[in-house]
């Protein structure tokens, strides 16, 4: 910002220079009514109708960056929002994955062990008829 200003004073100063280098009477025509003016106003004027456009189009630029932040601040936010929600899904899912595991893990336990110890008693019965025969 600062090197701009400076540039900014630098070339004003050498249009005032230019322009009272060349401070002759002109002759201007605007189509309805002819003018004689200094050669030195009318670079002065020149110069600043410059500088009026182009912080005109400047501000409008400006006005355009800031309206497509504002936007995309908004997407942003609601892009958040819905990977808030999804990371919430995701963990409802996971943790029902993980009830439903632990379900299924105590249904084999129990299952296991009662096949145990039908094992186990069938294997106590196997052992009684062979002693019962020696």
């Amino acid at each position: 910002m600062e090197i701009s200003f400076i540039f900014s004073l630098i070339f004003a100063i050498l249009v005032a220079v230019f322009a009272l280098k060349n401070a002759d009477s002109v002759m201007i025509d605007f189509f309805f009514a002819k003018v004689q003016v200094s050669q030195a106003i009318v670079i002065f004027v020149s110069a600043a109708l410059g500088a009026v456009i182009v912080t005109i189009l400047g501000f409008v630029r400006q006005l355009k960056l800031t309206l497509k932040i504002k936007e995309q601040s908004r997407k942003i936010k609601k892009l958040e929002e819905e990977k808030v929600l999804l990371e919430s899904r995701i963990e409802e899912i996971i943790s029902e994955k993980d009830l439903k595991m632990g379900t299924d893990f105590e249904v084999n336990s129990v299952e296991n062990s009662e096949i145990k110890n039908i094992n186990s008693k069938e294997n106590s019965d196997k052992n009684e008829v062979i002693t019962d025969e020696k």
